[in-house]
């Protein structure tokens, strides 16, 4: 049978994790670097100070020395000469922890601290079983010829142990007679001194490296904390709840991130009002005249409504498609602006004449409600380039929407001006007025004020959204402003040329 390939999914991590490891191995590989860094410089600081105490040491004695050629010392009392310098080498040595001996000019060894016992007398017959034979290697020996030498070297040492070794050279009548060397292990010495160093450096790290866990912890908790609140809200919003927000806390790059959050939260929220309303509305707008034009056409069919009624039924019936075709057009209408494929077809208008003919369309109301229309009388001719058909929509929808909600017997006037390039209308109407906690949503879309304003308010909330899209379509602005329960007034402008 065949087998079947199983994709396996990755372990997650969290990002709290995540943050808490990298912040961790950063802190651990710090410490390390401090601490090779420290060890370097504990090394050169160590070689420098053994140096300059090897060296001075090395430089008294080999002066020592120097005086006891100078005096003849070493030719007529050679005895004592040899007590003098290999006391001065067992002081020295003792003192600094360091082998100090004395060489001839080639570089072997005659004198040194074990020569003598501590009474200051001669033992084994003046011979060290240390250093007789031994002779320091002829590139050190070369190197000392040219003055005071330092150097780290193996020596000799057949385990390739390394040594500081400092050499002064004895000098008498300008010739190099020999040399006094000091010579220090460098792990014996060292080592117990780097190894109370680091006990304390590592004690020091420990107790750092434990309140950073413990620190790095609890600010990764709470750097993560609101991220993981962000991520249990943009979930809830995708499965189409909007009622839950984020407690703001701080003033940080995160607090806005979770105030945009909010803020998005807010608009969906809106949106998804707005989209439930809009299909309530469409559902309703496209439900009642479609159960009307079945109702009557399904009327006429059978019989039940009689011949000589039947040319009213049908005018019925046509208004209610007229009136389904304009909601379907506004619909169209809009989709394609918001989607850049609408192209204005600009043609010379006298916005005038435009506001005279879309006001015709209303007369009926306009007696029915005993309007008064107010503003022509005064109203100048003003040209623009713009799309007719497309501004002539805007003003039958703000004049729609001012018949709706004028009070019987009220009053519309009409407005139009020009100003430098711009051409301004407003369409006022007395009335109830807009609240002023609507007056920044009356042109989102499907919005609709409230009803209990108006005793026939209808549509779905398009008319002044796309009144908006078709206005800024033009590079021009749409406002309204309203002083409730006396006048609302919507104006726009766009621009003469365009």
């Amino acid at each position: 049978m065949p087998t079947e390939n199983k994709v396996r999914t990755p372990r997650r991590t969290t990002l709290f994790f995540k943050y808490f490891r990298i912040t961790m191995a950063i802190i651990l590989v710090t410490i390390m670097s401090i601490g090779i860094v420290f060890l370097i410089f504990l090394t050169n600081y160590w070689t420098v100070s053994s140096v300059t105490s090897l060296k001075s040491n090395a430089k008294s004695i080999a002066s020592t020395a120097e005086a006891l050629f100078i005096n003849r010392k070493m030719e007529t009392d050679s005895a004592e000469s040899n007590l003098i310098l290999c006391n001065s080498l067992s002081m020295v040595s003792a003192s600094i922890n360091a082998d100090v001996f004395m060489t001839d000019a080639t570089g072997k060894i005659i004198l040194c601290k074990d020569h003598i016992n501590a009474k200051m007398e001669v033992i084994n017959d003046g011979k060290c079983p240390v250093h007789d034979g031994y002779k320091m290697p002829e590139r050190i020996v070369a190197k000392l010829k040219e003055g005071g030498y330092h150097t780290l070297d193996t020596l000799t040492d057949p385990h390739g142990k390394l040594y500081v070794v400092v050499g002064e050279p004895i000098e008498y009548e300008g010739k190099t007679v020999g040399a006094i060397f000091a010579v220090a292990p460098v792990l014996e010495t060292l080592g117990p001194y780097t190894v109370e160093i680091f006990k304390l450096f590592g004690g020091a790290s420990t107790v750092s490296i434990v309140l950073a866990i413990i620190l790095i912890y609890v600010f990764s908790y709470r750097l993560t904390k609101p991220l993981e609140e962000m991520s249990r809200i943009t979930k809830l919003y995708a499965r189409g709840d909007f009622s839950q927000r984020i407690i703001l806390r701080g003033n940080d790059e995160l607090t806005d991130l979770a105030r945009n959050l909010n803020a998005m939260g807010r608009s969906l929220s809106v949106l998804e009002d707005s989209r439930r309303s809009f299909v309530a509305n469409v559902s309703h707008e496209l439900k009642t005249p479609m159960t009307s034009i079945s109702g009557f056409i399904d009327g006429i069919l059978d019989g039940t409504i009689s011949p000589s009624e039947e040319k009213a039924y049908l005018r019925i019936v046509s208004d209610e498609v007229k009136r389904l075709s304009s909601l379907v057009m506004t619909m169209l209408m809009l989709s394609k602006i918001e989607a850049g494929e609408e192209e204005l077809e600009l043609e010379e208008t006298e916005i005038n004449e435009l506001l005279f003919d879309a006001l015709l369309n209303f007369e009926k109301s306009i007696e029915e409600a005993k309007i008064k229309v107010e503003g022509f009388e005064k109203m100048k001719r003003v040209k623009v380039f713009a799309d007719e058909k497309m501004l002539y929509q805007v003003v039958y929808n703000l004049y729609d929407n001012a018949l709706k909600f004028t009070n019987v017997g009220g009053t519309i006037e009409v407005g139009l001006e020009e100003r430098q390039d711009r051409a301004y209308v407003s369409i006022s109407n007395t009335g109830e007025g807009i609240m002023h906690r609507e007056l920044e949503r009356v042109f989102e879309r499907f919005y609709k004020t409230d009803k209990s304003r108006s005793q026939h308010v209808e549509g779905v909330g398009l008319g002044l959204n796309l009144v908006k899209n078709i206005v800024e379509l033009h590079g021009g602005e749409v406002s309204v402003s309203s002083d409730p329960g006396l006048v609302t007034t919507f104006s726009f402008w766009i621009p003469k040329n365009q």
